[in-house]
């Protein structure tokens, strides 16, 4: 047989084999009842980050929306999973735009003219950051948080974040 159909047959083998394998019928037992403090493990999703070149482009759709590249950047996607508590100070090349899909995620952000502003997003919320502003996320309660987030501008193959200085705001 080639390589390609004895696969196809395993393959199939398998599937049928777990369809048929378990045909006990015997009640599970009763379990204890789980004390209410018990801790559970709650699998996180693996983050991710994926990136491709991008050749310069111009959007024009007034008046909604104009963007536009005028040398090669790269566009990046991204899976965060983030611990609590608060991260870095940075500051990204070009605009970046999130969603919370679990926990609560404060964004600070440090202007010259307003100072320091901060927002907290919840699940199923979206932010953007502005490019080349310096900010900071805030995972918020004691849950880590997931969240999706697009990336324009960034050089090919380079840093899509970079520290900055702690422009000193409090909590």
């Amino acid at each position: 047989m080639q390589r390609n159909t004895l696969s196809k047959v395993l393959i199939v083998a398998s599937v049928a084999a777990s369809f048929t394998a378990c045909k006990d019928t015997t009640p599970l037992a009763p379990q204890a009842a789980r004390p209410a403090s018990a801790d559970v493990v709650v699998a996180l999703p693996a983050p991710f980050t994926v990136r491709a070149p991008l050749d310069a482009f111009f959007i024009n759709q007034p008046s909604e929306m104009m963007i536009r590249s005028d040398s090669r950047t790269d566009f990046v996607l991204q899976r965060l999973v983030t611990a609590p508590g608060a991260g870095g100070w940075h500051t990204h090349p070009g605009p970046s735009f999130g969603i919370v899909a679990e926990g609560e995620v404060m964004i600070t952000r440090y202007s010259s003219k307003d100072g320091c502003v901060s927002t907290t997003y919840r699940k199923g919320e979206a932010y953007f950051e502005v490019a080349n502003e310096v900010h900071r996320a805030t995972v918020l309660g004691t849950d880590h948080a997931v969240e999706y987030k697009a990336r324009f501008y960034t050089p090919v193959g380079g840093a899509f974040g970079n520290p900055a200085a702690d422009p000193g705001c409090t909590p």
